[in-house]
């Protein structure tokens, strides 16, 4: 630097410092010297600090892509900071007359207080509140404070779920019921019945009944109720419902999940024995004319009611056992006489001209009478509302696939592997869409456009045509029957008694089922309920000792109850059409089967077989709920039609009466173990066609009922003042011969 010294500005120039450098450089010759000094000191291409690039006279090296991007990035940062300072400038601005205002107004300065400390609150909340329920909030007994959604899921499974699972609550049919069943006399004489009785009188002479969680399929909903919780203050009320939580609590009501069928079971029985079931106007469909069936008032069992004083008690009790008195209120009807005339006119409507199917270039009519057997109804509010039900269209539109000559859409077996069942065809050719077809069909008649609401197209039929698709080499159980491919070829429902006396029995019926569901029966081969089932009569099995008919007497027998699964399996093959090949009939009449329709089994002597003839797999599946047990037979209908001729009954032998003695019952008391009954026998014929009405076989089941003995069970004669001597005189006279 002190070379150049003499190169400084002149004294006229007096404001640059003396000792630094300018960045313009003094003269011109100056700027050229250090530009060559600089050239030559730098790499090629690199730019000098202190040199803007402008300034240079070669051409900048930099990538001009780069360089727009760069220039591009600067032009946003620059209107952000641009609006950043907007921004500023709009908060001072409004802060200052903010301090103004506060200056003037004492309520001013109260708000901003307020509000500074509703802000601090809110920050503060969140992060002590975040994803968690608010103080003052429970689940019944659980404080759910400060809790998460899965931890206070987890505590109410812990609490609520175990009580559930262990509790039963016992229902009694009034007042009276209680006192009896504690009465060991009378409780004996229910329990010997309990299983004699038809279904009918048993049902209208109940007095107790008992619900858990394995008869009402309940479950806690342990995350709905934790969601609920942690809604409360937020979107359950917001601030308010938050505040009064915290001020005053909020309980939330732990509730049980229940299967409606199950509740639907449950309070049908109680109406029966306490009440008067409503009956809601309706519609039927004979001959293909739709008509209007009578409705009435009723006294029931109200559902929610039921549902809530069951959370009470299986809930609300620490081992989750109680019980009440069910009460019967008045029904009003839910469909009355205009609402189902509404309907009956819609089926009308819509059936009346028929449709026409067509499959693969062929063609076929189904008429009003057909259509007609596949409508069901549904409540909709006020209104019933007329649908094709899928369940019954499907098998009918496969049968008439073979009708018109496509033989059957497919072939299938079953594969069945612990819980799940496999349907597999032969993977050759194709399968009619006839779930497809349903839905178009139901549009068609019923839906927004359909002919039953707009009219359109009366006086033609409708047309529906059925597609078509590959059969599928293999598929779930669920999704054959959604596709068609196979359906429901018969089905059949006994009912029983449940209650008090009835226990082993319903245990018997419930385990045999389950040794019974899914099995097949291939084409051409039998099927044996002994051969399935195993050996019932031992208690390694499971099974218990229940109701049987021993000796022409009910008495105790392990595995007692087997043969009314073996009646409801006989009755669907029944009525399927399949032959069957061996059937023995009960010793004595039971009232709650069809008549000349019962099926007795007893290991190994007395089996229950029948024949698959048709050209597929067929499953047997068997489903129990309270009080019901149901046998489905599954596969590809062979569309067998079936008619009964039933005789008239012929009389028997008359009953007798035993009488025994129990030395444990109170002095000169009695009951009925066993109801008598006189002998009877029938003769019912089922004649079995094909779909063109081609008679296959006529079968004939005779019965032959021995008589029932009575037996009476008293408890020890003891001679006393004229009272006693009378009562067990009153006693003994009931003791006839028949």
């Amino acid at each position: 630097m002190r070379e150049r010294a003499p190169q400084r500005p002149a004294a006229s120039a007096p404001r640059r410092a003396p000792t630094t450098p300018s960045r313009r450089g003094g003269t011109n010759a100056g700027k050229g010297s250090r530009q060559a000094r600089s050239s030559a000191q730098r790499p090629r291409g690199s730019r000098s600090y202190n040199t803007p690039a402008v300034w240079t006279k070669e051409s900048p090296r930099s990538n001009p892509a780069g360089g727009a991007a760069r220039r591009a990035l600067g032009a946003v940062g620059g209107v952000l900071l641009s609006l950043l300072a907007l921004v500023g400038k709009g908060l001072a601005t409004l802060l200052r007359a903010l301090a103004a205002l506060v200056a003037r107004s004492r309520i001013a300065l109260a708000v901003v207080v307020v509000c500074a400390a509703l802000l601090v609150f809110g920050v503060a909340d969140f992060a002590v509140n975040a994803n968690k329920a608010y103080p003052g909030v429970r689940v019944g007994q659980i404080d759910a404070a400060g809790k998460t959604a899965d931890e206070l899921a987890a505590l109410i499974d812990e609490v609520y779920g175990a009580r559930l699972a262990q509790g039963s609550v016992t229902i009694y049919a009034n007042d009276e019921a209680e006192a009896r069943i504690a009465d060991e006399t009378a409780a004996a004489q229910d329990a010997a019945l309990a299983e004699q009785l038809a279904l009918e009188e048993a049902r209208a002479n109940k007095l107790a009944w008992t619900a858990d969680a394995a008869s009402l399929e309940a479950r806690v909903p342990s995350d709905e109720l934790a969601a609920e919780a942690l809604a409360v203050g937020r979107e359950d009320g917001g601030i308010l419902a938050r505040l009064a939580a915290l001020a005053t609590g909020r309980e939330l009501k732990p509730r049980a999940a229940y299967a409606e069928t199950a509740v639907e079971s449950l309070a049908s029985d109680i109406d029966a024995a306490i009440g008067d079931p409503r009956v809601d106007y309706g519609i039927v469909v004979e001959d293909g004319t739709a008509s209007v069936t009578e409705g009435h008032d009723g006294f029931m069992v109200d559902r929610d009611e039921l549902r809530r004083t069951l959370d009470e008690l299986l809930l609300g009790q620490e081992d989750g056992s109680g019980s009440f008195v069910a009460r019967a209120e008045h029904a009003p009807l839910r469909i009355d006489e205009s609402a189902a005339q509404d309907a009956c006119d819609a089926v009308n409507a819509a059936i009346d001209d028929g449709a026409r199917f067509t499959y693969e270039g062929a063609a076929w009519s189904a008429s009003a009478s057909d259509i007609g057997s596949w409508v069901s109804t549904r409540i909709d509010g006020s209104s019933l509302a007329a649908f094709v039900d899928a369940a019954k269209a499907k098998p009918a539109l496969l049968a008439h696939v073979a009708e018109v000559g496509k033989g059957d859409p497919v072939h299938v077996s079953f594969e069945v592997a612990d819980d799940d069942v496999i349907v597999r065809t032969d993977g050759e050719g194709a399968i009619p869409l006839v779930a497809e077809a349903t839905g178009l069909l139901d549009a068609a008649l019923f839906g927004d456009d359909g002919k039953a609401r707009t009219g359109v197209g009366a006086g033609a039929p409708v047309e529906v045509a059925i597609g078509s698709g590959p059969a599928p080499e293999a598929m779930p159980f669920d999704e054959a029957m959604d596709l068609g491919v196979i359906g429901a070829i018969a089905s059949y429902t006994t009912e029983y008694a449940t209650g008090p006396g009835t226990e082993a029995r319903n245990h018997n019926i419930a385990l045999v089922s389950q040794y019974l569901s899914d099995s097949v029966a291939k084409p051409g081969d039998s099927w044996s309920f002994n051969g399935t089932a195993g050996d019932c009569s031992t208690e390694e099995r499971g099974f218990k000792g229940a109701g049987a008919i021993v000796d022409g007497e009910y008495d105790d027998a392990i595995g007692g109850g087997i043969c009314q699964v073996a009646t409801t399996v006989f009755n669907a093959v029944y009525d399927a059409g399949f032959p069957v090949l061996t059937r023995h009939n009960h010793s004595l009449y039971i009232a709650s089967y069809p008549t000349g329709r019962d099926a007795a089994v007893s290991w190994p002597d007395l089996d229950f077989v029948w024949q698959n003839d048709s050209a597929s797999d067929v499953l047997v599946r068997l489903s129990c709920v309270d009080g019901s047990v149901t046998a489905t037979l599954y596969g590809v209908d062979p569309g067998y039609k079936v008619s009964t001729t039933t005789g008239d009954w012929g009389e028997g032998r008359k009953y007798e009466t035993r009488t025994t003695i129990d030395d444990t019952l109170a002095p000169n008391t009695s009951y009925v173990k066993t109801r008598g009954t006189d002998g009877r026998t029938i003769t019912i014929i089922r004649t079995v066609k094909d779909e063109s009405g081609e008679v296959l076989h006529e079968d004939p089941f005779s019965s032959v009922y021995d008589p029932v003995t009575e037996v009476v069970v008293e408890g020890p004669r003891v001679a006393g003042d004229g009272k006693n001597d009378a009562a067990a005189e009153g006693s003994s006279s009931n003791v006839t011969s028949n």
